[in-house]
């Protein structure tokens, strides 16, 4: 049975064969120049530009990566613990994170031979986690989290038409300050992007199916391994205009086999489930800056805008108990803000609500509500100070419910003033405050009985392409 220690050896002989594979490889067609840097599945890329993620024409050997890590202690010196709401998809990031995260990514693309060249290219990327630890273990977890290539320029009458085929991060959508991936069907599969339909209008369709990732979409290890395979077939129009505003939509129809969990004394069977979805975003470009409204509704098998099924949360599975995927729905409204350099400041703000229906007998509904913003205001050249505040409100139906609110303040250095400038290097300090009702759900680690908490640090975060 292969060990944890195992799993970062042949980490380490992966990582040590790719570097000399980027040391001695010589290609024949000249590297593409570096972009300016931006974030993996970045917040503020546009409508248009997706699914598709790659740059066409970028030739041989390219090193691409994103890298978080720091040390934060609590109000004891003792390993700092995140604040999460109980139910909430996601936390406010800044001062907030207590993981080292570095996704490294292995591209090289080549044109192929004679007149009206296709182009090919062969994408890997490779992620490590390593959690802070409250007590002597030490767990470092690795994960080959994409391994795809892609063919541009094969179809005469579709010259921008990309075929694919794989294991990758598929038109993912979040929001950077929480982190949050609303839409994320990403997996094993293929399909064909960017098929031009009219002057501006994208068709994208592609087929996925799950995968058992030990990472969940922001990079953190996974508490729960109750995810189960299904099959996807997303479909996708983008590009098109409503008025100054892009706009896309994604259909998703997912069909589930059925499964069992096999973890307890009997086993849990989850039934067989035909769902759909759909992801409707519009996006309001303005001068520096753009807001993103997003609205998605999914049922059945489709609840979750995953390649996987998951364990809805809120509700806890008896040995032997029979689980109805059909009863699943989630409904949900993200709306995203960003402002870059208004004088001398710069904003991100998100609003989030969402309603969940877990399929349970009593108390199935689930509500979360989350409002935050990250003010950033420029202090010289290089430095900044940035201020974040989020509330999250979670209640499951008649059940107590109940709020976290969460302050950062946090100087950082940059190399340009922008909101999504790195690497940033920055100190932060935090402070948390929770309702009674979570009272040893947040942060109980090393303090169950506590309503509110602080951390102090210093985290750097970096992406480069």
């Amino acid at each position: 049975m292969e060990t944890m220690g195992d799993r970062s050896r042949i980490s380490v002989h992966v990582l040590s064969a790719m570097l000399f594979f980027s040391a001695t490889v010589r290609p024949v067609f000249a590297q593409s120049a570096l972009t300016a840097a931006g974030p993996p599945d970045a917040a503020i890329v546009s409508a248009q530009q997706e699914p598709g993620a790659a740059v066409p024409g970028e030739l041989g050997f390219r090193f691409q990566g994103y890298l978080r890590s720091g040390f934060g202690v609590d109000s004891d010196g003792k390993g700092q613990q995140p604040f999460q709401a109980p139910l909430a998809g996601a936390k406010y990031r800044l001062g907030n994170e207590a993981e080292t995260y570095l996704e490294t990514t292995f591209l090289y693309g080549a044109n192929s031979e004679g007149e009206n060249p296709g182009y090919f290219d062969v994408r890997v990327r490779l992620a490590y986690v390593t959690p802070t630890s409250q007590t002597s273990t030490f767990d470092t977890t690795f994960s080959l989290r994409e391994a795809y290539a892609v063919a541009r320029r094969v179809w005469e009458s579709q010259p921008a038409a990309t075929f694919w085929a794989g294991a990758r991060f598929y038109d993912r959508q979040d929001v950077h300050m929480n982190d949050f991936y609303y839409r994320d069907p990403s997996g094993f599969g293929g399909g064909v992007e960017d098929v031009a339909l009219g002057e501006r209008a994208k068709l994208a369709v592609a087929w996925i199916g799950g995968t058992q990732d030990e990472l969940d979409s922001s990079g953190v290890p996974v508490s729960d391994r109750f995810r189960f395979n299904k099959n996807t077939v997303d479909v996708k129009l983008y590009g098109f205009g409503l008025g100054r505003a892009r706009a896309s939509v994604a259909v998703d129809l997912s069909r589930f086999a059925g499964d069992e969990d096999m973890s307890g004394a009997l086993p849990i069977t989850i039934g067989d489930s035909f769902g759909a979805s759909t992801t409707g975003i519009l996006e309001l470009p303005f001068t520096k800056g753009r807001n993103k409204l997003a609205l998605q509704y999914g049922k059945g098998a489709a609840y979750d805008f995953r390649s996987v099924v998951q364990k809805p949360v809120g509700r806890t599975f008896q040995p032997g108990e029979h689980v109805n995927v059909d009863d699943l729905w989630q409904f949900r409204v993200v709306n995203d803000l960003l402002i870059e350099q208004r004088g001398p400041w710069s904003l991100q703000g998100v609003v989030v609500y969402q309603e969940l229906d877990n399929g349970a007998a009593s108390n199935s509904r689930i509500r979360w509500v989350s409002v935050g913003a990250r003010p950033v205001r420029q202090l010289g050249r290089f430095f900044s100070m940035a201020v974040e505040a989020g509330w999250d409100h979670t209640e499951q139906g008649d059940l107590p419910g109940g709020s976290l609110f969460k302050l950062t303040v946090a100087p950082q250095i940059t190399p340009q003033f922008k909101f999504l400038s790195r690497p940033s290097l920055r100190a932060f300090a935090t402070w948390a405050h929770w309702s009674d009702a979570f009272r040893g759900q947040i942060a109980a680690a090393t303090d169950p009985d506590a309503v509110r908490g602080i951390a102090v640090g210093v985290q750097m975060e970096a992406w480069w392409q």
